[in-house]
């Protein structure tokens, strides 16, 4: 079981800079100074890449551009050995936007000697190119293998997100300042936070410098290479209800190597309302609570076999409902209902899917609406939802919910109205209104009820 770290205490900065040298960061902060912000590559040599078996199609000097948010674009002045060839992968590559091994694999070698893998990517021509071959496109991030004695010696996961964002700590930093042998004045603010979970200690700390959030963990049997990075990062999602993920990510192989990503994450942190709990509160107890239920959603990520980096079933619905507070009441409506049906779904057993009515009673009404000799075409419909019948349905299970006391009965009565009209195409008002705003509030209730019995499945 999690346990977490909850004694209040407070490090000193001297302490602090012991803790953050000895134990963590080591392999991130030979980085961090180079991507807190906008930056450029400068690369001595580009290469795009096709299948294993095609090779380099183009190669040349160029840049990659990274604007300190969410973009990380590249752009070369290539040379093709074979244009013709070349020109013909692009065309499969535009033709088939859909397949991965269709496209061109991106890889970089910049002025200082590092290997840059950049992924798969779209590219285009960004000037006039009559004179060779100047193509430019988006990557989805950038990784690099290194190796020094910079580099962490433990088998680990470090995670920096910049900038950072306020989450509860229970160790604080102080730092004082002075003059001679007269203090001036002093400052005292979030310093760590240990949590005990899958089988090693996960560590958020707050950058001595102010200016990022780090997440660091050693790897476990429970917690492993190459998902643990993935993993870490998700039970924030699904608390906060915000887009969070690292800038920059490492993975610590333990023999002195490791590999470093970086990714376009976003440069504003919000927590919206959708987040099963907020990281602001006003006393302890709600602090104990915040960290209990990451240390749970992370135990159920972890125990969500095959799922690996592409993000557990639950923490995706949270990142849809992030995405919908772009859109209109309607769309967030939307969202919400789907939502709130996908995570019945996924509570319910095989036992809770069967029909409430016996399979004697469906045959006997399958038997009789095939003797009715009316309209062959309303016959058929009938039989069709007969079928729906065969099964139980997510609002039958949500009400046995309700009569237990895992979720209120009342917001269950208001997602069947809304979901039925919503989904039908009647469409919200555009305005907030007193009802409006209460049936929005009720229905991200049952979101959370749902997602806190989905934590305690597993």
């Amino acid at each position: 079981m999690a346990f977490v770290e909850l004694a209040e205490k407070s490090i000193s900065v001297a302490c602090a800079e012991n803790f953050f040298r000895a134990v963590m960061m080591q392999t991130l902060s030979h980085w961090k100074r180079l991507f807190d912000k906008a930056c450029t590559l400068e690369c001595s040599d580009l290469r795009l890449v096709g299948r294993d078996f095609e090779g380099t199609f183009f190669s040349g000097p160029g840049r990659i551009e990274i604007d300190g948010s969410s973009s990380i674009r590249f752009s070369m002045y290539g040379s093709a050995a074979d244009g013709g060839a070349a020109w013909c992968k692009m065309i499969s590559a535009r033709e088939n936007p859909y397949e991965a091994l269709e496209q061109f694999r991106l890889f970089a070698t910049d002025y200082e000697g590092n290997e840059w893998a950049g992924g798969y990517t779209a590219i285009d021509f960004f000037t006039d190119h009559k004179y060779g071959w100047p193509l430019a496109g988006e990557l989805q991030g950038l990784s690099t293998k290194v190796s020094g004695p910079w580099v962490a010696q433990n088998s680990s996961v470090e995670l920096l997100f910049l900038p950072p964002f306020h989450l509860p700590m229970n160790e604080w930093m102080m730092t004082t300042t002075t003059l001679g042998e007269e203090e001036l004045g002093g400052s005292r603010g979030p310093g760590r936070q240990v949590i005990d979970v899958l089988g090693t200690r996960v560590v958020f700390a707050n950058d001595l410098s102010g200016d990022g959030l780090w997440l660091t963990a050693d790897t476990s049997d429970q917690l492993r290479h190459p998902e643990a990075e993935s993993w870490l990062s998700e039970p924030l999602r699904i608390l906060m209800g915000a887009i969070i993920y690292p800038r920059l990510t490492a993975r610590n192989f333990g023999d002195g190597s490791a590999f470093v990503t970086l990714l376009p994450a976003p440069r504003q942190v919000t927590p919206s309302p959708f987040g099963l709990m907020q990281p602001v509160g006003l006393d302890r107890t709600h602090d104990e609570r915040f960290w209990q239920l990451y240390a749970d959603i992370l135990s159920m990520i972890a125990a969500g076999d095959g799922m690996g980096m592409q993000g557990h079933e639950v923490t995706r619905l949270y990142e849809e409902l992030c995405q919908a507070q772009r859109g209109s009441r309607w769309s967030i409506l939307l969202t919400l209902a789907s939502t709130v049906e996908a995570l019945a779904k996924s509570l319910m057993s095989e036992g809770d899917r069967r029909s409430e009515f016996s399979d004697d009673t469906l045959k006997a009404m399958e038997k009789h609406l095939r003797a009715w000799g009316g309209d062959a075409a309303l016959r058929g419909r009938m039989l069709s939802n007969l079928g729906f019948v065969k099964q139980r349905s997510p609002l039958a299970f949500l009400r046995t919910l309700g009569k237990g006391g895992t979720v209120n009965p009342a917001h269950v009565d208001t997602w069947q109205k809304l979901r039925n009209s919503v989904m039908h195409g009647e469409m919200a008002g555009p305005w907030s209104t007193a009802e409006g705003d209460q049936h929005m509030q009720e229905l991200i209730a049952l979101v959370h009820d749902l997602t806190k019995a989905r934590i305690a499945r597993g």
